[in-house]
């Protein structure tokens, strides 16, 4: 199959998992709903007001790759064929339960992420302390904290109640919890950078590293991958592709915080540079940019209140600095060489399909507007 291929083919796969993730997980709220939790009336619609806003924010149109990585992680050791599908079958219905609960955990950390950075859109809608703190900001952030935190166990529940025998949960509830802790580690770098001063590129691609390739990339493939019952020598081989090809996917998110489509990305194309995010465009403007395209990008960083015309001369001055073209191909180079390195795998006797699928997503990911 030939790389575009490949990357149309990625895609569509994505697609058509997003779709039966969807699916499942409107039948899973639902289910949850039904439990009336509460010991009052009162209690019980705040409970039930909680958990409709944790159903629609985890519906909102979203790529669900995490959950995609878990399937093809678990089917890369398995061979598709007509003997065995009863049995696949019957197996993978237990696969999607822990893929709908890695998506359950990444809605409860947006949550969160959203939070710290209070960011006012995901996905196309408000965030969860808008929606909660229309009349009283504390009150807003203060949900946006439990409500993430009621997903978040949801999640974890999901997995642990997956079906798998129990050295097997034990195996991925290991790699999902430290997973989430290191990205939790990630996550306070990424929040201290600017105060360290530490603009550099090795600063962001460490932040990427824990963070990003971690939690969207490792985390859910390494689990499918235990699920399926893969060799210590290939889940390492996955956890290098998962290095490189999750910093690619970030860098290419950094791209589209600032040039993107917010109809296509559903968040705001400012928000990075008005939070004082630091990303490679930023380091790289800073470190190839002339006095004037540095006092531009200096104009808006970290300022909320910056007028859209200063933002546009920022961008521009990101672009003529050649920080833009820069950040975009170092995201392709590292998505090149994860391609290569899931292509290694070829020669293993694991399933084509999967590995199409891996080495696809890296086709993909860098060209996306969404």
């Amino acid at each position: 199959m030939v790389k575009d291929t490949l990357g149309i083919a990625a895609k569509e796969s994505l697609i058509k998992i997003a779709k039966e993730v969807g699916v499942r997980l409107e039948k899973y709220w639902e289910e949850e709903l039904a439990n009336d939790f509460g010991f009052n009336e009162t209690q019980k619609e705040l409970v039930r007001k909680m958990l409709e806003h944790a159903k629609e924010h985890n519906l909102r149109p979203a790529k669900r790759v995490r959950a995609t990585f878990v399937i093809y992680g678990y089917l890369l050791g398995k061979e598709l064929n007509n003997s065995r599908n009863q049995e696949l079958k019957a197996e993978m219905e237990k696969v999607w339960r822990v893929a709908e609960g890695v998506e359950m955990v990444h809605t409860a950390l947006l949550m969160h992420d959203d939070f710290m950075d209070q960011d006012k859109v995901r996905r196309g809608l408000p965030t969860t302390q808008v929606i909660f703190g229309k009349e009283d900001k504390h009150y807003g952030d203060s949900m946006a904290v439990d409500v993430g935190d009621v997903v978040l166990c949801l999640g974890f529940e999901r997995v642990l109640t997956a079906g798998f025998d129990g050295e097997v949960i034990k195996k991925i509830m290991q790699q999902m919890l430290r997973g989430i802790t290191n990205t939790a580690f990630g996550q306070a770098y990424d929040v201290s950078l600017a105060r360290l001063g530490e603009l550099t590129e090795e600063g962001v691609m460490s932040l990427h590293r824990a963070k990003t390739a971690i939690y969207t990339y490792e985390n859910p493939l390494i689990i499918g991958g235990i699920l399926g019952g893969l060799s210590e020598e290939i889940l390492t081989i996955l956890r290098d592709y998962a290095m490189k090809g999750g910093v690619a996917f970030q860098l290419q998110d950094d791209v589209l915080g600032v040039y993107g489509d917010e109809e296509k990305t559903g968040k705001s194309s400012n928000s990075d540079l008005l939070q004082g995010k630091v990303t490679l465009l930023i380091v790289k403007v800073m470190e190839k940019g002339n006095e004037e395209q540095k006092r531009a990008v200096m104009k808006v960083w970290g300022k909320k209140k910056a007028s859209s015309e200063e933002i546009e001369e920022a961008k521009k001055a990101i672009k003529e600095s050649g920080a833009y073209q820069y950040s975009v191909e170092v995201s392709r180079k590292l998505a090149e060489k994860a391609a290569e390195t899931v292509a290694k795998l070829r020669t293993w006797g694991l399933n084509a399909e999967a590995i199409d699928f891996l080495e696809g997503i890296e086709r993909y990911m860098v060209e996306r507007e969404m």
